[in-house]
């Protein structure tokens, strides 16, 4: 006991016992505050990674041709901070030289088709029965975007 009459902790703790770990109680909620710093960014790094392909699905919906079109507006859009009416301007523009490039492409069709099919074929003759089944289901949905109208014909490009 000590003067004023209150008993130390000393003088309850038997002899040889350590003392209490004072640093206990810090020593956890430090570590608490780590783990929610350490969760806290997983979680900011999940929805930001989460948020961005959602973007980019966005962006990639549709035929081809629009898909194209709507990536290449948007990341000029962030990269020079394009206003509304320059962003409509740029997607006539895009529309105009997308059509352009489908005639260009067209033109290239038939040796395409051709030299593919021939490729089919080699590949399709070192495959077995199985692989070929597999092969030609992933043959039909070629060139297709992925989405629901995979076993369907794609839907319409949207509107300008």
């Amino acid at each position: 006991m000590t003067d004023d009459g209150v008993t130390s902790e000393a003088a309850i703790r038997p002899a040889g016992a350590p003392p209490p770990a004072n640093g206990g109680a810090r020593t956890k909620a430090i570590l608490l505050l780590a783990a929610m710093f350490v969760l806290g960014g997983a979680a900011g790094v999940a929805v930001g990674r989460a948020s961005a392909v959602r973007e980019i699905r966005h962006m990639m919906e549709g035929p081809p041709g629009a898909s194209r079109v709507n990536f290449r507006i948007e990341a000029l859009r962030r990269h020079l901070d394009l206003s509304a009416a320059q962003v409509d301007q740029l997607r006539a523009v895009m529309a105009e030289s997308d059509a352009e490039r489908e005639k260009l492409m067209a033109a290239c069709d038939p040796g395409m088709d051709d030299l593919r099919k021939r490729t089919d074929a080699k590949v399709r003759a070192l495959l077995d029965e199985a692989q070929r089944k597999r092969f030609d289901d992933l043959s039909k949905r070629r060139g297709r975007p992925p989405g629901p109208w995979m076993d369907g014909p794609p839907p319409p490009p949207p509107p300008p």
